[in-house]
């Protein structure tokens, strides 16, 4: 029996995913220049994806898209450190309801992901951004994924758009960390 969608974008995704993990996984959170880096890497790629998101008009595909939305967060984070947002990275990519499901997956991994990082974080650091403030559902999230994703096109659409966010996150990790 094949994967589901899910399963397939999970797979399909990895190299990107991985490349992404260990260039942040030279950081070391507890300290605040190298927290204040991994935010301002964060906020490179992350505020022009939902700006992405919000421009193809993410909710209705993802009707509660409002509530998953972080970058308010990482800007209060980063205001906290009196540290500028970043330059966006260049995210081009199509706005089919697939390129939608595709972004928002990374995304909200990213938001999995934080849940674990934030035990890193000592707490006279800001940690709105990390803790995740509005969580989203991600059980609900990856069953709309195998729901909507059952077109091998639509797959396709939303791992090539899954990946290019990976690809924005790296560059900005690149860029920022050196």
């Amino acid at each position: 029996m094949a994967p589901t969608p899910r399963f397939q974008l999970r797979d399909a995704t990895a190299e990107w995913h991985d490349r992404v993990d260990g260039l942040f996984a030279r950081l070391d959170l507890g300290n605040r220049e190298d927290y204040r880096r991994f935010l301002a890497s964060q906020a490179a790629a992350l505020l022009p994806v939902e700006e992405w998101l919000d421009h193809h008009e993410a909710a209705r595909v993802l009707p509660d898209w409002s509530s998953r939305r972080r970058g308010h967060l990482l800007r209060e984070d980063l205001a906290d450190l009196d540290t500028p947002v970043p330059a966006a990275e260049p995210i081009e990519i199509p706005g089919d309801d697939s390129a939608i499901l595709g972004a928002a997956y990374v995304l909200e991994g990213s938001r999995l992901g934080g849940a674990m990082l934030v035990r890193q974080v000592p707490d006279d650091l800001p940690r709105r951004f990390l803790s995740g403030e509005g969580k989203g559902d991600w059980r609900g999230f990856v069953a709309q994924i195998d729901r909507q994703l059952t077109d091998p096109a639509d797959l396709a659409a939303a791992i090539a758009t899954a990946r290019s966010v990976f690809t924005a996150f790296e560059q900005a990790g690149r860029r920022t960390l050196g």
